[in-house]
């Protein structure tokens, strides 16, 4: 039986997801009290992701050779609605974090794009109980993004999971799959980062 094609992007990913789940201010979301100055930075850099990368599927997906519908999945709203819940503007002050989209032409880069934010909502599951009882967070009062797609969740990777697999046997797109998956992991962290850096240096 082939490896499925998530598997192999684990592997591939394995490094920058590791560095991801121990940033210290996804680590702080997770720890006995979250603090909501850092819950708000991590939304803010998640923003700045999102801003780019999902315009750059939403011009990809309606020309993907096998269909995959991301209008539902589109997290840039969610991220917005939890912001405006705490009544920040994402775009003032001027974002800390400029990154080129990456390039998506190709089944491949379409699927390793997908792969980290995708994954990211099953990461969600986990961070929610922590916020619903550090800061009385639900998906309706500013955890909206992390809530994801509730009990959904799970069907919901299963379904980008079969629709991965659609390039298994192809050595070509499984590498750029791969390289477009580590690049949006280093752009989280990198993203990340300079919110970190700013927080640490306002306490």
């Amino acid at each position: 039986m082939n490896e499925s094609i998530q598997s192999r992007l684990r592997a591939a990913t394995h490094a920058c997801h590791v560095r991801i789940n121990r940033h210290p201010l996804l680590m702080g979301l997770t720890g006995r009290s979250c603090a909501l100055p850092t819950y708000c930075r991590v939304l803010r850099a998640y923003y700045e992701i999102y801003r780019g990368l999902e315009i750059a599927i939403s011009l990809y997906a309606p020309r993907s050779p096998r269909p995959f519908d991301y209008e539902p999945r589109r997290k840039l709203p969610w991220i917005a609605q939890d912001l405006a819940y705490f009544q920040i503007d994402p775009v003032c002050p001027p974002p800390l974090f400029h990154s080129q989209a990456p390039e998506i032409n190709t089944p491949g880069q379409f699927i390793g794009a997908l792969y980290p934010i995708e994954g990211a909502t099953l990461g969600g599951q986990t961070i929610i109980p922590h916020l619903q009882n550090s800061l009385g967070l639900d998906a309706t009062r500013g955890a909206r993004f992390f809530s994801a797609y509730g009990a959904h969740t799970a069907s919901r990777w299963q379904d980008y999971c079969r629709f991965a697999d659609s390039i298994l046997g192809n050595a070509e797109q499984e590498r750029l799959a791969q390289e477009t998956a580590m690049l949006v992991f280093n752009q989280f962290e990198e993203a990340l980062n300079e919110h970190h850096r700013i927080l640490g240096a306002r306490q």
